[in-house]
């Protein structure tokens, strides 16, 4: 009888699992949407916000603000800027696919804030 409900809790929990949404960005898995508030801004913060944040942000381009992400994904210069192979950005060097990915995935998803 024990392995019996043991079996029915494995069952349930797999069931449980696959009936979540998720996102798969390459070798991570986020459960649910992916936001900004949750996925986006700490690669914000930690990659861009050293050259644009402040009274003077490099290129005039001050991502600070949600909104400021937003408008700078949406016209496609933050993708194409941290997509580029000759010029990318962060200067230190290209992201890493997985963090590329998820600003990806979150314009894909139509820019959830939270």
């Amino acid at each position: 009888m024990k392995k019996l409900n043991f079996l029915v809790q494995i069952i349930a929990f797999a069931v449980s699992i696959t009936s979540c949404s998720t996102t798969v960005i390459e070798e991570v898995v986020i459960l649910g949407p992916v936001t900004y508030t949750t996925n986006v801004s700490a690669i914000i913060r930690n990659n861009c916000l050293p050259c644009h944040a402040g009274t003077s942000p490099s290129a005039g381009l001050n991502l600070e603000t949600f909104e400021g992400v937003q408008n700078s994904t949406e016209n496609g210069n933050l993708l194409a800027r941290i997509n580029s192979v000759s010029n990318p950005m962060p200067s230190s060097g290209k992201m890493s696919d997985i963090l590329i990915n998820t600003i990806e995935e979150w314009a894909m998803q139509g820019y959830l804030e939270d």
